[in-house]
């Protein structure tokens, strides 16, 4: 049956000494087409199952190793009936579909890929959740650790799979990892040696019965913690600081509202705690923002307890160049241009009503946001008042245009059904010096493969305008 696959890295399989054969759940064109081709080459038997149809499977199917099985259009979990050692889960399929709790029921381990990649990888690992900033915070953790000189690899659900990496680790390896909570629903020995929360807000509750669930598959990327490592979180945010008493490993904070955490934000510089050393000027730094202030706070404190592990001290004046130099995320408030007085602002990452907030807090004067596509449960009424006083006016988009337009009504809208039709009347609603903000506060796939496609159409559809090749008179 081929030589399998154990627990070679940091961990073992429960269960299992070795895995023969794998059913991979989902195979999405990143994480999914990653494992199987991972373990296919390791002599895994590997099935594919996947609900689309092969027609709609094409361009991750002619990627697959050729020894790996596809099974599309159906998850019937009559399947589970050819045997299987266990089932790996790519991070969008709810565990609920029936395929995957027969497979529960039948006592086949069900884990997500970052549970398979962990048991793989070498080195030291940095975790960070959380409804808002995970990607920013995950790739400025990442240049930070890559400026001080640190071989460092960045995955995770920032679009980079975890396994697809894990080969390159070595002992003195940092991984810097973006968690979504539908990751940490199914790991089982994952064990970072720094975890981050770095807030709860309402998001995803079409899949959670509420905020509470919500915040337990949160708080999973401590579960496996101890008094060896370290978990950060915000002492600004109820849920985060609530549940920062019951880790068992070392409690970090950072604040941007309170001068006693462990990291603060006061008058336009970051502190240390202990000793109230100022160690960042914000002023200096590329990107914008409170929010980023933030980021940067977990950051710095990352590294700190890295090297802390590694009996190191860390040297802040390298560590805040290291911030200083970090240039921003593509589609996380990107500025990509002006045209006729109008700045227009790529922030297609944003898909939840905090992520939208936090974006109209960043820009002075007014402007017009467009907004929507297919929502995730959350209260959108909470847009209201991160839109008074700063939108001139509304471009809703998508299959939600229609419930925006509703629970919105007492702002001035309108209409869009392609992004060029978005980025004609966002110019004929705005006037010189507003900012044309998209910021869409929901998912991208009712039009889009993902929010990095979404935002890559807004980018040529303003190139477009720029040319002249798109008409808004």
């Amino acid at each position: 049956m081929g030589e399998g696959v154990g627990g070679e890295g940091k961990g073992k399989m429960k269960g299992t000494n070795n895995i023969h054969k794998a059913l991979v759940v989902g195979l999405g064109y990143r994480t999914g087409l990653a494992v199987s081709n991972f373990l296919a080459a390791r002599q895994v038997a590997v099935v594919a199952s996947d609900s689309k149809s092969e027609a709609d499977l094409a361009d991750v199917i002619v990627k697959l190793n050729p020894a790996v099985r596809v099974i599309a259009g159906a998850q019937d979990p009559a399947l589970l009936d050819e045997g299987f050692d266990a089932v790996i889960l790519s991070p969008g399929v709810p565990m609920t579909i029936p395929l995957v709790t027969d497979a529960g029921r039948r006592g086949i381990p069900v884990i997500a890929e970052v549970e398979l990649a962990f048991r793989h990888m070498k080195g030291s690992i940095v975790g960070i959740t959380g409804t808002d900033g995970k990607s920013t915070t995950t790739a400025l953790t990442g240049h930070v650790f890559r400026e001080l000189g640190i071989d460092t690899q960045v995955g995770g659900n920032i679009g980079i799979p975890l396994i697809s990496f894990v080969d390159k680790t070595t002992d003195e390896s940092v991984v810097v990892a973006e968690l979504s909570s539908f990751q940490l629903e199914t790991i089982v020995d994952f064990k970072p040696d720094v975890a981050a929360l770095l807030n709860v807000t309402p998001d995803h509750l079409d899949r959670y019965d509420g905020m509470e669930e919500y915040l337990e598959a949160k708080m999973r990327i401590a579960m496996n913690q101890d008094g060896g490592d370290y978990f950060i979180y915000n002492k600004d945010d109820v849920m985060s600081s609530r549940s920062s008493s019951r880790v068992k490993s070392r409690a970090l904070s950072f604040s941007i509202e309170t001068g006693d955490a462990d990291i603060f934000y006061r008058d336009g510089a970051v502190y240390l705690g202990e000793g109230g050393r100022r160690i960042l000027r914000t002023g200096r730094m590329k990107v914008l923002g409170l929010h980023n202030v933030q980021n940067a706070m977990v950051a710095i404190l990352a590294a700190r307890a890295v090297l802390a592990k590694r009996g190191k001290e860390p040297d802040y004046d390298a560590i805040a160049e290291a911030v200083y130099s970090f240039p921003g995320l593509e589609h996380r408030l990107e500025r990509i241009g002006l045209y006729q007085g109008r700045e227009f602002i790529n922030d297609s990452k944003a898909t939840t009503v905090n992520a939208v907030l936090t974006a109209l807090r960043s820009f002075p004067g007014t402007g017009v946001l467009i907004l929507g596509g297919r929502t995730k449960g959350d209260d959108y009424s909470r847009l209201k008042i991160g839109l008074e006083g700063k939108i001139r006016s509304l471009v809703l988009i998508g299959e939600s245009k229609e419930y925006f337009a509703k629970i919105l009504g007492g702002f001035r809208h309108v209409f869009a059904e392609t992004l060029d039709d978005a980025v004609v009347k966002a110019m004929r609603e705005s006037s010189d010096g507003d900012v044309i903000l998209l910021s869409p506060a929901c998912a991208s796939f009712d039009m889009f493969k993902n929010y990095e496609e979404r935002g890559t159409e807004f980018i040529k559809s303003f190139r477009r305008l720029e040319s002249g090749a798109l008409s808004w008179t």
